[in-house]
């Protein structure tokens, strides 16, 4: 136990701190149980959670992934899409924060009421045209509203955008979409009332060099009858549901719209160097192949069928007579 001190020693001690020569020690700071505030504006309210909004995220990458793979099939070169951000906003700034003239698609989503937006910025719409007409992609400067050539081309884009964004909401809610309108000028598109709250979704996308926006505007009320469905708990569980079984019938699916090439064999025939480099316009090839003996169909290079020629109105054709089976 330490010593303990005199009556004399602490008056002794009292002294020395009255006279200044014992400094006063700092008094603490008593812990502050106040709360911090948070500022929330009652004018524009977050009616999405956080969880929601991340389970509106994941989807979207769905939703990217399953655009990007029919856009670069499209437009014959490798596509990146990306979400860029995901805002709460009044109606009133999303319209403020879009381009003039731009090219907006308002479509009707049912089951749900109401209809969202989908806007393509004109630095992604020109991309987009210049690379489907030959060109590198390369977007132009000037803007401009489309012109009844460019919103032909743009139709296939958007049918494609809508494709993927059904699939990408297959599991939450089936949903059958029509396109309402088609803008250029963001004023005259009204899908809700100037206060209220959107969610807003930008996209980046990306060919090469080059690459523009997409911005999907969803208004609350109108996504309000599946907002219980999004939360994380949910997804991850129906995500798991969904299991190897839906994933090899979506495999299977996406096999069956694989592209192959077919080409039939009329037949053969052996002729020297000579006889090729004297070959004119008129002359006949005699083949190895008789009249009265099908064809051979390949698929890919393998021999997979046999065929009869013939023509389905102004095209040459081939009907399938039998299959070539393995042991064969």
């Amino acid at each position: 136990m330490g010593d303990v001190l005199s009556k004399e020693e602490i008056e002794a001690l009292l002294s020395a701190v009255s006279e200044g020569k014992i400094p006063h020690s700092e008094k603490k700071k008593k812990p502050s149980f106040r709360k911090a505030t948070i500022s929330y504006n009652f004018k524009r309210p977050a009616l999405i959670s956080k969880d929601q909004i991340r389970v509106l995220e994941f989807l979207h990458e769905d939703f990217t992934r399953s655009l990007g793979v029919k856009l670069s099939g499209h437009l014959r070169t490798t596509v990146e899409v990306e979400i860029v951000a995901t805002e709460q906003l009044t109606y009133t700034e999303f319209i403020v924060s879009l381009s003039e003239p731009t090219y907006i698609v308002v479509v009707d989503v049912s089951p749900l009421s109401g209809q969202i937006i989908l806007e393509f910025n004109p630095l992604l719409v020109f991309s987009i045209v210049d690379r489907l007409l030959g060109g590198s992609g390369k977007s132009s400067q000037e803007a401009r509203e489309l012109t009844s050539v460019e919103r032909a081309i743009m139709d296939r884009i958007l049918s494609l955008t809508l494709e993927s964004f059904k699939e990408a909401y297959a599991h939450i809610v089936p949903l059958k979409t029509s396109v309402r309108a088609k803008e250029s000028n963001p004023q005259f598109v009204q899908i809700a009332s100037g206060n209220d709250l959107v969610i807003s979704c930008i996209f980046k996308v990306g060919m090469g060099q080059n690459y523009g926006t997409m911005t999907i505007c969803y208004p609350v009320s109108t996504i309000r009858p599946i907002l219980p469905r999004l939360s994380s708990k949910r997804w991850i569980s129906e995500k798991e549901e969904e299991g190897e079984g839906e994933s090899s019938q979506i495999l299977q699916k996406k096999l069956l719209e694989a592209k192959v090439d077919v080409t039939v064999e009329l037949g053969k025939a052996e002729v020297t160097v000579l006889e090729f480099l004297r070959l004119a316009p008129g002359d006949v090839v005699r083949l190895n192949q008789p009249v009265n003996r099908d064809l051979l169909v390949k698929i890919q290079g393998f021999p997979k069928f046999y065929a009869i020629p013939g023509k389905v109105g102004r095209r040459r054709a081939v009907q399938i007579t039998s299959i070539i089976r393995k042991e064969d």
